[in-house]
């Protein structure tokens, strides 16, 4: 059973009530129209009017997943979060621009387009892949940990948690498709 939250996240009933169980867990989202993101050489840094300036931020995406482009965690170097961005199109041109270009640059998910083998050498497994950006050799710790399904295909971490893609089962051409289901 799901339950909707005055945030409009949905979310299992028990997450639900460990949320709000847990009175040291505050969630807050942060008004986009007081949020200004800069470039300072090779970080970006968060101003939150009438709140704090952080000079270096790291933004992770709450449901990389199923709303990549919503519900943004900002959190300082140390991994604090100073808060949660719903929408980043609400922001201004300018910020939203950067912080668009930092996610990417965080969550570069190159998909592959054809496998051309997995071998398994002693509990690690090694792929040999095309992708959309060239020929890609990485290793996984396990097939099983290292997957996780979408609707239509899989997300795959590497050993250095780099992200691979397949976004549809049925863009892969039949031989790297018998590979793949081979050993899922």
């Amino acid at each position: 059973m799901t339950v909707e939250l005055q945030s409009g996240i949905v979310m299992k009933k028990e997450a639900a009530q460990i949320i709000h169980d847990d009175s040291d867990f505050r969630l807050k989202f942060l008004d986009p129209s007081k949020v200004r993101f800069f470039r300072a050489s090779d970080a970006l840094r968060v101003t939150i009017e009438g709140d704090r300036s952080c000079l270096r931020i790291v933004p992770m995406r709450a449901f990389p997943v199923s709303m990549r482009d919503r519900y943004i965690s900002i959190r300082d170097a140390e991994g604090n979060e100073l808060g949660m961005i719903r929408d980043p199109n609400e922001l201004d041109r300018n910020s939203r621009k950067l912080l668009e270009a930092e996610i990417r640059k965080r969550y570069f998910t190159p998909v592959i387009r054809k496998i051309r083998s997995l071998r398994d050498k002693f509990g690690i497994v090694e792929w040999e892949v095309e992708t959309d950006r060239g020929t890609k050799t990485f290793l996984t710790r396990s097939l099983h940990d290292s997957l996780k399904e979408t609707d239509t295909g899989i997300i795959i971490t590497d050993i250095e948690n780099n992200r691979y893609e397949i976004r549809d089962y049925s863009d892969l051409d039949p031989r790297s498709a018998v590979i793949l289901t081979r050993r899922v």
